[in-house]
């Protein structure tokens, strides 16, 4: 009795329609309120939260509503005090290339006290270089920066602008 079941089972398998092979395959993965954890070798070289997080099975990671710390290295690789937060409402990414682009209200603070905001950013893991070409606009102890484009080195903490570029200056404690 049980293998005339069997059989018709499998029947019906393979005679069902085929359309969910022919949609784009869902991702491998789904998680609702994700920790992230990225190393290098067993270095842990970013922490991190998301409301969601999908991995797909090409190893591609989105995450929605996201925070990341990436921790500070000095000059010879050392770990530093000081990490740098990025937050934004997606983050695309392979982990295998270190590569992640952020979009949607991109802020980024630095351990010295600077917050950048710009619409989109590029961030190379390999060089620990962030990226933005769509305008950025940077808040800190000595005043406010808008420009055109910049490069942050998480490293070292340090900016660079390019493009059209607008300062404001502000006066220190006396």
């Amino acid at each position: 009795m049980r293998r005339p079941l069997l059989s018709l089972l499998a029947l019906l398998a393979a005679c069902a329609p085929k359309q969910a092979a022919e949609d784009a395959a869902p991702p491998a993965v789904v998680m609702h309120g994700a920790r992230l954890r990225s190393y290098d070798g067993s270095t842990l070289t970013m922490t991190g939260e998301a409301e969601q997080a999908t991995w797909q099975r090409t190893g591609e990671l989105t995450a929605t509503r996201a925070t990341v710390h990436v921790m500070g290295k000095d000059a010879k690789g050392g770990q530093t005090e000081g990490d740098t937060t990025v937050r934004a409402q997606r983050m695309e990414g392979s982990p295998g290339t270190r590569q992640l682009v952020a979009s949607g209200d991109v802020e980024v603070r630095t351990a010295s006290g600077m917050v950048a905001r710009t619409p989109r950013a590029t961030y190379d893991g390999t060089q620990q270089l962030a990226r933005g070409t769509e305008g950025v606009v940077v808040t800190g102890p000595t005043g406010r920066m808008r420009a055109d484009s910049f490069t942050l080195s998480f490293p070292t903490g340090q900016y660079d602008f390019e493009g059209s570029v607008h300062t404001t200056l502000q006066g220190g404690a006396r």
